[in-house]
């Protein structure tokens, strides 16, 4: 069987989203009846997105109903965040000017967006003091999954590199590889506190091995220089944790444009597959990034595939409204399938769908006819190679 599983962020129930609105530290607290409402919710459409008895994913997650986005929710559970004093994200010049050119509206949009347009400022070293949150949310998403019948379920938590994106360090930090070390050895406390919760799988976001090429964040060093130390970062922070319920997804940035300035995958891709994990949930659906497949294929040719890693094809575009059919779902595995084996692909799609409060690309009922296709499309697969 080829699972079916997506990158984690569902679209926010109106009672959850009002509260994260007021919420001051991008976290709800209290409120379980609204927030156990939401995150059921999220995860039957996720089972069941035509409704009755249709058939979805396979591996879901909680949407992310408790956080305004997945990082956005960070200073919540550290000490080292200002309470009072907030900086505007960076200015970021390759993206502003690509979105210039290609999606003025969403560049306005993003600018006077509150939920990431400003975060709290770094005053002080970051030390993590969010473990019990972390844990009981694992514990409530595991809950839910097996009352609803989800074989698998995964809570996200972001990666020490895409922290450094969001959060410059201000003067806490020497440098931005000090920043990037003592955030792994901080943010692998929620990584501990999930997998601490028997049934929880844990899904690392890490855009930060690939959109921060577009993004341009002040490290000090070049984007491809810096990879290699992120993906250390990664490993370090889940040495000795069991690396079967650990994946991780990369992506180009969940915003609709022309990603002209993406990075080279070709320089990204023998990094990633250092990852010291079960599962790498990638970007390989949209137009920008299908032919991806050619530099998998390239590369497993001359090094192999690691031993144990699975890889997460996406097989449908969270960025556009056009539905993909099952073949289109089928000819997108059938691709992978054929140098890596279906033992070692699974269905996904791009990116999360509200990957932070009050910013999507498509509507819900879209959302959802896209979930229904992996389902559709996967199983015409499975049909095409004899697996069922």
């Amino acid at each position: 069987m080829i699972e079916r599983t997506f990158v984690g962020s569902w679209y926010r129930t109106p009672e959850v989203e009002a509260l994260l609105r007021e919420s001051p530290t991008g976290e709800i607290a209290n409120h379980e009846k609204e927030v156990e409402r939401a995150e059921r919710t999220a995860i039957r459409e996720q089972l069941h997105p035509l409704g009755g008895n249709s058939k979805g994913l396979t591996w879901v997650s909680n949407g992310e109903q408790r956080k305004s986005g997945y990082t956005t929710y960070l200073p919540n559970r550290f000490h080292g965040f200002s309470s009072t004093e907030k900086v505007p994200q960076p200015g970021l010049p390759g993206l502003v000017e690509e979105l210039k050119e290609a999606n003025p509206a969403l560049l306005a949009a993003l600018s006077s967006q509150s939920v990431i347009a400003s975060l709290p400022k770094v005053e002080d070293r970051l030390a993590y003091v969010g473990a019990a949150l972390a844990r009981d949310e694992a514990q409530q998403a595991v809950r839910l999954a097996r009352e609803e019948g989800a074989p698998k379920v995964f809570v996200t938590a972001p990666s020490p590199g895409v922290i450094t994106v969001f959060f410059p360090p201000g003067r806490a930090y020497r440098d931005h590889l000090e920043y990037l070390g003592a955030l792994s050895a901080e943010i692998r406390k929620e990584y501990e506190a999930i997998l601490s919760v028997d049934g929880a799988y844990l899904q690392i976001d890490a855009p930060d091995l690939a959109m921060a090429k577009q993004l341009s964040p002040d490290w000090g060093i070049d984007f491809y220089e810096a990879l290699p130390y992120h993906v250390d970062a990664i490993n370090e922070a889940v040495k000795g944790l069991p690396k079967e319920r650990i994946r991780v997804h990369y992506c180009y940035g969940n915003y609709l444009s022309s990603h002209v300035s993406d990075a080279n995958f070709r320089r990204v891709l023998p990094e990633i597959a250092r990852l010291n994990v079960s599962a790498i949930v990638g970007e390989t659906a949209n137009p920008r990034h299908e032919g991806d497949v050619l530099i998998y294929e390239d590369y497993v040719r001359e090094h192999g595939w690691p031993k144990g890693l699975k890889l997460a094809v996406s097989v449908v575009d969270v960025k556009t409204p056009f539905v993909e059919s099952a073949e289109t779902v089928a000819v997108r595995l059938d691709r992978y399938a054929a140098f890596l084996g279906a033992e070692n692909i699974m269905a996904s799609t791009d990116c999360g769908f509200q990957t932070f409060l009050g910013l999507d690309n498509v509507p819900k009922a879209i959302a959802l006819k896209k979930l229904a296709a992996i389902a559709e499309g996967t199983e015409l697969e499975e049909k095409r190679l004899g697996l069922a």
